[in-house]
């Protein structure tokens, strides 16, 4: 367990619980918050954050400095910025495979779905943006 600043997680827990669009959810073992693909959770160890996101099985736990970010800029703004970084690792991602499309297989099919793909994680990126400046 991360040590220090992170003891005031319960600040952003808060914050998550009141905000308005956020998803609650009680066990017997846990609460836990869920908003855009982020998961925070309370249990008896304490609070952590969770990507769901990121294209794995298992969910991952952020870095200690994204907790240091959801720490100085609060719930929200934390979200938006694991978004960003998300969306950018899977653009980064798409455009490595479009590349191979056209220098290996050449299928048009898939070129174009996987620009189409990118398109999309590109409209959801600038529609991030933009909530953030609001």
């Amino acid at each position: 367990m991360l040590l220090g600043r992170l003891d005031y997680l319960y600040i952003v827990w808060e914050q998550a619980c009141n905000f308005s669009k956020s998803v609650k959810m009680t066990t017997e073992k846990n609460e836990s918050v869920f908003y855009r693909g982020i998961k925070i959770i309370s249990d008896k160890e304490g609070i952590k954050i969770y990507n769901t996101k990121k294209g794995t099985l298992d969910y991952q736990e952020i870095d200690y400095d994204d907790y240091l970010y959801f720490l100085d800029k609060g719930f929200r703004n934390g979200v938006y910025h694991m978004l960003k970084k998300t969306y950018k690792d899977q653009i980064e991602v798409i455009n490595t495979k479009i590349q191979s499309e056209v220098n290996q297989r050449n299928n048009k099919k898939h070129y174009d779905y996987l620009k189409l793909k990118r398109d999309n994680i590109l409209n959801k990126y600038t529609q991030i943006i933009k909530q953030e400046k609001l």
